[in-house]
């Protein structure tokens, strides 16, 4: 079962920092714990001031912090996102990551959706930088980089994988975002996905 995430990225989708800079930045203001061990990598257990540095929207929502103890149900309560951690990802190329249901952008001169959406996602994902578009509509073109993806998509080579967040449920506190627009790439952006 895809997990639910709030994904954090650059605005600049070639800039790359080691994932042990964002470590340490995160784990100075309290969103993360000390790293610990799952399968081949690492996840970083929530910090003491992660409730502070993101914000849950509504009256009541159900958040699970603790990881599970036993490495079995760990693991898949970490697949499931059936609990709020975080995961740290610096790529040496930009990756496209978006959620399936995410529907076609509107061309940004005629408003209408792009159409072969599905297509221009599978380029993306062998090609993010390079990748164009056309709209059938009007004929407009442009770098793909440049479209609105709605907070649903984005082009980026360092990623903070925060599991077990809904779309829209929450939303990054000013401090979480000015600590890493401090790392460099520009101002930071919040995706919502399932993947």
């Amino acid at each position: 079962m895809p997990a639910h995430k709030l994904l954090l990225h650059p605005k600049d989708a070639g800039f790359r920092v080691a994932t042990e800079r964002i470590a340490t930045a995160l784990q100075e203001i309290g969103l993360i714990d000390a790293p610990r061990p799952l399968g081949n990598g690492v996840f970083f257990p929530t910090g003491p001031d992660f409730l502070q540095l993101v914000t849950f929207l509504g009256c009541a929502p159900a958040i699970e912090l603790e990881p599970p103890q036993d490495p079995v149900q760990l693991a898949a309560a970490s697949a499931s996102g059936a609990f709020c951690h975080v995961f740290l990802d610096s790529a040496e190329q930009p990756r496209f990551r978006h959620d399936p249901r995410t529907p076609a952008p509107a061309c940004p001169s005629c408003r209408r959706p792009l159409a072969g959406w599905a297509g221009l996602c599978a380029q993306a994902r062998a090609h993010p930088v390079t990748t164009t578009w056309t709209c059938t509509a009007c004929g407009r073109h442009g770098a793909f980089t440049r479209l609105n993806l709605r907070k649903s998509a984005a082009i980026a080579r360092c990623w903070v994988e925060i599991r077990g967040i809904h779309p829209a449920e929450a939303v990054p506190a000013p401090q979480l975002l000015q600590t890493l627009h401090q790392l460099g790439g520009g101002d930071w952006h919040p995706v919502y996905l399932q993947e």
